[in-house]
């Protein structure tokens, strides 16, 4: 179920505690230099691991706008979909795997085309969330990578690193997105992984079940990054759907895209398999706003991705 915070919300909404409308900043809201926006947040859930889709309305036209939360920025365009007489930012942010439950804000800092700063805020209360182990047994060579492959996994870590910080200006899509394949998950989200004994980090997607040769798709529209074989993920295309958002389809078997393609929603990306550190042939799909994983079946739900001309600060 989505849950919404809205300054514009009834009472019981309001009552469910998860939201806190806080229109402006305390102290502002008097002063005339100053232009309160309203902050929508839209999400599944608000605890760790969660995406969320952050809408800022403005009844005057701004000329810069930023956005923070849980000390990241939220980076926001400008959304062609507001109301007329309205103009509205949208962005994605998320809630890191290893955040803890308590109270957080999303503020909005900018400036309008008539000189007034922009302010505002809204708190939400972060919930807990519990993750499981699994034990996994894999070649040692992807535990303890020998020395001839370092560099290589240097350069691999530097090349994502720079990827996943690119910030494509396009609003967030309108659509919801779709499976990459029709199999079912055979993991959990943020799972504990220990290989060989060892413990990693949590597991950043999902497996879903897929037989060798498998096609599979792009779960949204948007341009490819990344296309390639890399040492632990194997053959993998990244799709950067602007604004930071990311999805990640791992251990292909045959690549069917280049870096650089602008693809539709559903098309053809690769084939499934089982290259890189695997235990036998699947797909991970992964999802990540900049190079914070989240759980990618929040990008299934049509909630996240209002209509053109849908909320606005006019409701």
């Amino acid at each position: 179920m989505i849950l919404t915070a809205d300054p514009r919300a009834n009472g019981s909404r309001m009552g469910w505690g998860l939201a806190i409308a806080l229109s402006v900043v305390a102290g502002t809201c008097l002063d005339a230099a100053v232009h309160p926006v309203s902050i929508d947040l839209r999400g599944r859930s608000f605890s760790p691991g969660e995406l969320l889709r952050v809408e800022m309305i403005s009844s005057e036209p701004i000329e810069s706008l930023e956005g923070k939360f849980l000390g990241r920025q939220v980076f926001l365009v400008r959304d062609p979909g507001a109301l007329p007489g309205f103009e509205r930012w949208s962005g994605w942010a998320m809630i890191a795997l290893d955040e803890e439950p308590g109270l957080a804000a999303v503020e909005a800092r900018g400036r309008t085309k008539s000189g007034r700063a922009v302010v505002g805020t809204r708190a939400v209360r972060i919930e807990s969330r519990a993750f499981p182990r699994e034990l996994l047994k894999v070649a040692p060579r992807f535990v303890e990578p020998p020395p001839e492959v370092r560099e290589r996994l240097a350069r691999e870590r530097r090349k994502l690193e720079s990827l996943y910080h690119t910030r494509r200006p396009a609003p967030p899509p309108r659509e919801a997105f779709v499976r990459p394949v029709p199999g079912e998950p055979t993991s959990v989200f943020g799972t504990r992984r220990i290989y060989n004994g060892q413990p990693r980090a949590p597991h950043p997607g999902l497996d879903l079940r897929a037989a060798s040769g498998t096609p599979v798709r792009s779960s949204g529209e948007g341009r490819v990054a990344l296309a390639e074989n890399l040492y632990y993920s194997g053959a993998t295309v990244i799709v950067d759907h602007g604004g930071g958002l990311f999805t990640l389809y791992a251990h292909l078997s045959e690549l069917l895209v280049r870096e650089g393609d602008e693809i539709g929603i559903a098309q053809l990306i690769g084939r499934s398999g089982s290259t890189g550190r695997v235990t036998g042939p699947h797909l991970h799909w992964g999802a990540k706003i900049g190079d914070l994983p989240f759980d990618p079946t929040a990008l299934l739900d049509d909630d996240l991705f209002p209509p053109w001309g849908g909320r606005g600060a006019a409701q």
